[in-house]
């Protein structure tokens, strides 16, 4: 299906989000490393992490939901922000090279004004009042369906995780 559809822009002429090229990837994932996503995931993230998403929704083909199934406590999201602050590290081991981490977080597109995303990151700048006046801080952010939230703020040092539950709600953003 998601194959099928029409481009309705240049890469990174616009931005729209897509949960189809997200289920596509995530069954790439599986093909290439012949292992379910949650599987794969669970090994390669949650685990060195010592995290344990709480639940991940499937949909009616059994298929784990990748573009909006996934919740987990605010601790382990938290911690998924510790690692990318981390430079992928986590407890001295490399669980995301740093190369990657640094590639994802180049924005790939416009959001709107103030937001671009890169993969799978929105980036942008909070304004700021310090000593010196209004300043931008660098901010990554990954935004999940009914209000799941990671801010990370790497120049302060700071994660913060915000889970909700406003599904279906028009105004969860």
């Amino acid at each position: 299906y998601i194959l099928d559809r029409p481009i309705v822009a240049q890469p990174g002429q616009g931005w729209l989000y897509n949960g189809g090229a997200v289920a596509l990837l995530a069954r790439l994932i599986e093909k290439g490393t012949g292992r379910t996503l949650r599987e794969f995931a669970d090994a390669a993230l949650f685990a060195p992490l010592g995290v344990q998403p709480t639940e991940w929704a499937a949909g009616d083909d059994g298929e784990a939901s990748a573009a909006s199934g996934l919740r987990m406590t605010p601790r382990g999201l938290a911690r998924i922000g510790q690692l990318v602050l981390a430079g992928g590290q986590w407890n001295g081991r490399v669980v995301v090279p740093r190369d990657w981490l640094d590639a994802s977080f180049r924005p790939a597109a416009v959001v709107d004004d103030v937001r671009r995303y890169g993969y799978f990151w929105y980036l942008g700048e909070l304004a700021l009042t310090g000593s010196a006046g209004v300043y931008g801080e660098r901010r990554i952010g990954a935004f999940g369906l009914g209000g799941q939230r990671l801010f990370i703020f790497p120049r302060l040092d700071f994660v913060l995780a915000i889970t909700a539950g406003n599904y279906d709600d028009p105004n969860q953003w």
